[in-house]
């Protein structure tokens, strides 16, 4: 049988099919001899596997090891890094956390590779690792994205060691987490998981950011979000039916992709509103009859969390005088307004969602007023209705 009447990308090499294709990355094709004699159905098999490698590899998830188990190139690749970091790490939370941190990881996966190159782990020695490290860190926009990618590398890693498919880690303490002021982060770079006060807004600079909105939606919406607290994606999927005012439940959150899913803690809170969101809200039901409650300047439901764009956002501070920060940062005033007026630590990560107040320690641990030690007990009414509660009659 001629090589014309072989599909494209099927060719006989001694006698034997073999199939050509080209991973994504590779500059060249692969050739792979599928070890099986020329014949109509080994043909039509030889296609489908080629047509099946393309789709594969057309939605990034194409694995040799699939196709090719006993390919003598396999050895290398489970060494390297990439392949590492999507069996060991990738597909091993892939099920445990959301689909929006499984694209978030990805993303890191694909920046460290792009940091330091596809390395074979199983050849790394010490001054390896230490370069390796310092690829990273000095990569990294932050200490904090830092110590996430170390963190990355150093999971995938030890959980290869334990499956055997490496016999030791040769990094040892350096994926260690970055620590703080490291000399390896840029110049001028600040902590960016630990707010400082000029990072929020001031109620005076809300109130002008408000004023400088030209539509009377936008004033609503931006109105909620500083004193609701919410995050952007949690306000853009809130629905009618989490509305009862004065309270609303937070059952729902959008991502930049459109998918609606558990807020960021994987579970629903209800919380009390205060009366400057309640009004806002109340005003803005009143305008139309979607189930989303915010919509658009169109008019139409936001379907992203995204809501206001860089542009439009850096428009509206420009109107009002205000020094550019994020529109997330509405969340971080709200939190911060609390904390300095007195509010107890508990209430506020309740309101927000936060699982204890550890992450309100770290992250507003400069709102919080310093507490003067007074002991109830030296209030002489007190102690005495204290002590009248405590007389029994025998």
């Amino acid at each position: 049988m001629s090589d014309l009447d072989l599909p494209k990308g099927v060719t006989l090499h001694r006698g034997k099919i073999r199939i050509a294709f080209r991973p994504p990355h590779e500059k060249v094709q692969w050739k792979r001899s599928l070890g099986i004699i020329a014949t109509k159905a080994n043909i039509k098999a030889a296609e489908q596997m080629l047509n099946s490698i393309r789709r594969d590899i057309s939605l990034g998830q194409f694995n040799l090891a699939d196709y090719f188990p006993n390919d003598p190139s396999l050895k290398k690749e489970q060494r390297m890094l990439s392949h590492m970091l999507g069996k060991h790490f990738l597909k091993a939370k892939a099920g445990l956390v959301k689909g929006s941190t499984i694209d978030a990881y990805k993303r890191h996966a694909d920046l460290i590779i792009r940091a330091i190159g596809d390395v074979d782990v199983a050849n790394v020695d010490v001054k390896a690792a230490k370069h390796i490290r310092e690829a990273i860190i000095s990569s990294s926009p932050s200490d904090y994205t830092a110590s996430l990618r170390l963190w990355i590398v150093r999971v995938t890693v030890r959980r290869a060691v334990r499956e055997l498919d490496l016999k030791t880690d040769p990094f040892g303490s350096f994926l260690d987490t970055v620590e703080r002021k490291s000399k390896a982060l840029k110049i001028g770079e600040r902590e960016t998981d630990v707010l400082n006060t000029d990072e929020v807004f001031t109620i005076g600079e809300s109130e002008k950011i408000v004023n400088a909105c030209r539509s009377e939606n936008n004033k609503r919406l931006v109105t909620f979000l500083f004193w609701s607290g919410l995050r952007p994606g949690e306000a853009a999927a809130l629905r009618r039916e989490d509305v009862c005012l004065p309270y609303i439940t937070v059952r729902h959150t959008l991502t930049q992709r459109g998918k609606v899913q558990t807020p960021k803690t994987g579970r629903e809170r209800k919380i009390y509103l205060p009366s400057s969101a309640r009004l806002v809200l109340e005003r803005q039901l009143q305008t139309h009859d979607f189930e989303r409650v915010w919509t658009t300047g169109k008019g139409k439901p936001y379907n992203t969390a995204t809501l206001f764009s860089s542009k439009h956002w850096r428009k509206i501070l420009e109107r009002a005088g205000i020094m550019y920060r994020r529109p997330y940062m509405t969340r971080h005033s709200f939190a911060s307004w609390m904390l300095k007026a007195g509010e107890p630590e508990s209430a506020v990560a309740n309101h927000l969602g936060h699982n204890d107040v550890t992450m309100v320690r770290k992250v507003y641990g400069k709102f919080i007023p310093d507490s003067k030690p007074v002991w109830t007990l030296d209030d002489p009414a007190k102690i005495d209705t204290l002590k009248r509660s405590m007389i029994t009659t025998s």
